[in-house]
Order: C-alpha cells, then structure tokens, then sequence
C-alpha cells in the first residue's frame, strides 16, 4: 500500500525566533545538521514526502533540494500561515489533496531517538510531562473507551491527582486516513484560535493508540538549547549564518545575499586552492565536502610544504597604489582595532581595570594602542588573499594537496589583501588552539580586583610549526616582529565574539603580548 511522510514547515517559530540563527525552525542546525535533515534520516529514503511550505517558503524549499538531491519531495505552498483560523489542523487539512493514503505526520520541531515506524493501525506519539500548559494531553476516558483531549491546559484543569501527562510531541501515523479527513469535515471548532489536529480524530477516537517516544523538542528557545546540549553540539554560531555539513555537500546558508554572492565569486579566486562550488540559490553557498585532514594534524614536513605552495602558487603579488593600498591596511588594522576594542570593553567594562596581568604590571589598552607603529604597519603587500587562514580552515587530502575553506568576503573592500595578515591568522591559532579551548583547557583566575591570571594548554606540534613559519619568515626576508604585532591585534580584535572566559582570555593575551612586544622597541 503507497504511504508518504508528511512535514509541516509553515509556521512561523515565534516561539524559537529569538536564537536569531536562520528565519525557518525547521533549519535550526544541530551538530552541522538541520533539524529537518534529522527528521528526514529516520525514513527511507524512496519515501514521498509532502511539504508544506509557508513562512520562508523559498529558503526551506531552495535548502532541501540543494541538500536532498535525491528525496522525493512534493512542496504545497499553504495559503495562510499565520492569523485567526491558521495552525496545524489548518495547514494539514490544506495538504489534504496530497495525502489520500496513510501516512505519518510529523511536526518540523520534532527530534525522537527512535525511528518512527508505519503500523496498519493509528497511532500518536506521545511523551510524559509535568507541564501541559504548552500541549495536547490525551487522557483515557475509561479501559475500553476512547480518549479526552486538553489542549493547553493547566495540570488540575485535567486532573486533581496526576503528575505526569502523556503530552502529543506532533508525530502520528494515520492509517484510516479517510476517517481522520472525514474528522476534519464534522470538526471546524477552533482551539486557542487555531484549528488544531486533534479535529482530525473526531472519528479516530476508539481506533488511536498511545506511542511513547524518546522525544527531544526543539519548538521553544529553551528546548532548542536543551537538545543542543543533548547532542553535545559546541559549535559556535553566528546570526544569520548557518554552516551545515549533509553527506559529500558543504551548504552555508547567509541572511546577506550580497555577502553570499561575494562569497562564491571569491571562491573563483582561490583557483585551484578552493573547493568546488555547487549551484547554488541567492541565500546558499555550497561546495563538495573535501576530505582530509586540517592542517593540525599533518606532518611538518606536510606543513612547510604547505607554506612553499601558497608562496609560490597562490599569494601572487598585485600591482596596486602604494598610498592606496597602505590607507585600506591602516584602515583594517587601527580602526577595525579600536572599534573592535571599545565594543570588548563596552560589553565587559572591567576588562581594561586590570593593571596586572600574569605577574606583569602594564598600562590601559589604549596606551599600548598609542604606541603602535601604524605607519609601518601599514606597508603592506597586497597580494591573492584567503582571509581567515587559520589551520583548520585548510584541508590537506590524501595526494597532499592543500584545500582553502572560510574563506573572507574582503580586505577592507578589497579583493586583495595584505600577506601579512595571511601570516598572522595562521600564526594566532598555532599558539591558542580550537581544540584545547574546546576541551576547557584554558584558565582565567582574578587574583584580586585589579590581579587576573590566565593561562592555556598548548599542543607540541602546532608550537613546532610555529618555528617552521618563523624560519619560513626570515627566509623570505618578511618582518617577523610585524607578524607577532599583528597577531596580538587579532587576539583582542575576536575577543568580543566570544564567551566567558574565553573572550576574557583572548583580550588579556593579545594586551599583554602586545605591550611585550612595544616595549621591546
């Protein structure tokens, strides 16, 4: 018998809108995952699976052809979405055309453990709660009678002596479906202004059964960071940019269409050196997934390498006004610096009282900023730039060839960029690594109120790598200081994106190398 799956995207998420990650829930990520990618898993994959599209149509239909070649899907754009009268039964029942056989429904912000399984009987998953305020609790009328339904109700407004409830978590697999259609027909009341599911099973009553579920709920901002914790996810997430990871594909999803578009026609200038793109939509950029190693886990010979490739295939030297070029480097390094400085201190404002630091007295950030040469810091050499050349943003594959991932929109509106820069990404990470923060192996001890300590793990071989750039430098005649100056102007530059202690420790190191390094002249 023809069976399908059906999803309902169309709401809008209010409930979940204030993580500000991307504008549909169904794409809320998880570990590089959407949460409709994990739905989609659990069922095979020649299955029909009817869509119902509404808010943010264009981008949940545009991601899930993009990153689902191969699925069966068949989108129904739903009238209204939103508005007295809409809801779930109102979005289902829209479909109905489409689901003229049996079929299992499932809501776009529900995550179970199992997989959910097609029965020739009707069934509606459920799972125990305390609070049932936000639910459809289904409560036995007798041993061999049907079921009551409580929508949105509060605990004693069931039942006086119950602690727990069997809460609907929107997941069904509707067999009589004629039944369940013709529930629809008989039932048009609206509950909490919306037409609800449960309209549907006006008729069902004495043939449901009650399915316990291993359930994860992703429908609240709460619940979306409960099961994020659930699945362990540390990635770090930035609003409106969504980096998800589905079989061979690499999809990147931007609130910026222009910075999207720049994006892919920046990946042409990588040459060889990127990856290769897959058409993609205005608000997507995908690539084929390389695999490989990061650059962290070569050997060293792999990684000197690595730095004579860039050098002599990919950091080409452009022909460029020196007073031009020198006013976009002062621009990138001062006043991205000082904005970037004031924003750090802004959020955490006893940042900069600290007047000792690992034992060293040293003056206000924006002394040592005063004493910079941004003069000759600025002559810099304009050249074919990556951005973020940061280890684990390059790719080694089996045939040693080197991969550039993340790559930046600019320089400073530039297509170009200084190579010095390119030097100092690669140099701040070799010292402060993503794994050891990962791991917490990092420390922030105040001492007294005006007295911090910190220190980090580091990892032998990426110090190793540091003297093979170093060398490198000085064999090429670079300035080794200029690349350590700019390395500690990066670490205060990232410190506001990131979270206690780590933003903490980040500002406390790039000031404290800085002065080092300005004191030694």
């Amino acid at each position: 018998m023809k069976k399908k799956l059906f999803i309902s995207t169309a709401g809008i998420g209010s409930r979940v809108s204030g993580l500000g990650v991307v504008p549909n829930k169904s794409l809320l990520p998880i570990n590089y995952e959407p949460i409709i990618t994990k739905i989609l898993d659990k069922f095979d994959d020649n299955l029909e699976v009817v869509i119902a599209l509404g808010h943010e149509a264009k981008l949940v239909k545009s991601f899930l052809k993009l990153a689902h070649p191969k699925k069966k899907f068949r989108f129904i754009s739903v009238d209204r979405y939103s508005g007295p009268g809409t809801g779930a039964g109102y979005t289902l029942q829209y479909c109905k055309k489409y689901l003229q056989c049996p079929f299992i429904y499932t809501a776009c912000d529900t995550l179970t453990l199992e997989r959910p399984k097609f029965e020739k009987f009707n069934w509606v998953g459920v799972s125990k709660t305390k609070t049932t305020e936000r639910f459809l609790i289904f409560e036995k009328k007798s041993k061999y009678s049907g079921y009551n339904y409580f929508n949105k109700k509060r605990y004693f407004e069931i039942s006086k002596t119950k602690k727990f409830f069997d809460a609907f978590i929107g997941l069904a697999n509707i067999y009589d479906y004629k039944l369940f259609w013709k529930g629809f027909d008989a039932n048009k009341s609206l509950d909490d202004n919306e037409l609800q599911f449960s309209n549907g099973l006006h008729f069902l009553n004495n043939k449901i059964k009650l399915k316990k579920f291993k359930w994860l709920d992703t429908g609240t901002n709460e619940s979306y960071v409960n099961t994020i914790n659930y699945f362990k996810d540390k990635t770090q997430r930035k609003s409106g940019e969504v980096v998800y990871i589905i079989k061979n594909r690499v999809i990147k999803y931007f609130s910026n269409k222009i910075k999207c578009r720049v994006l892919k026609e920046r990946c042409k200038k990588l040459k060889g050196h990127g990856p290769k793109l897959i058409h993609s939509p205005d608000n997507f950029l995908a690539y084929e997934y390389v695999k490989g190693k990061h650059l962290t886990e070569v050997s060293e010979k792999i990684f000197n390498k690595f730095l004579e490739n860039l050098n002599d295939k990919f950091w080409n030297k452009k022909i460029i006004s020196r007073i031009k070029f020198k006013k976009a480097c002062e621009s990138f390094y001062k006043k991205k610096t000082y904005q970037r400085v004031m924003l750090a201190i802004n959020q955490n404002p006893n940042l900069d009282k600290i007047e000792i630091i690992n034992g060293f007295k040293i003056p206000s950030i924006y002394k040592i900023l005063s004493k910079v040469d941004w003069n000759d810091l600025s002559n810099g050499i304009p050249v074919s730039f990556h951005g973020d050349l940061q280890p684990e943003n390059i790719i080694v594959t089996k045939n040693n060839e080197f991969k550039l991932i993340d790559w930046r929109t600019d320089f400073s509106n530039l297509e170009y960029g200084d190579i010095y820069y390119e030097f100092s990404k690669l140099n701040h990470m070799l010292t402060i690594n993503t794994r050891k923060v990962l791991e917490g192996k990092i420390k922030v001890n105040y001492k007294s109120s005006n007295q911090v300590k910190y220190s980090f793990q580091t990892r032998k071989k990426l110090l190793n790598f540091q003297k093979i750039l170093y060398r490198f430098l000085k064999n090429k005649n670079f300035d080794l200081k200029k690349v350590k100056v700019l390395t500690a102007l990066i670490y205060l530059n990232i410190s506001k994106f990131y979270n206690s202690p780590y933003n903490e420790l980040l500002f406390y190191h790039g000031k404290y190398q800085l002065y080092k390094l300005i004191k030694e002249g």
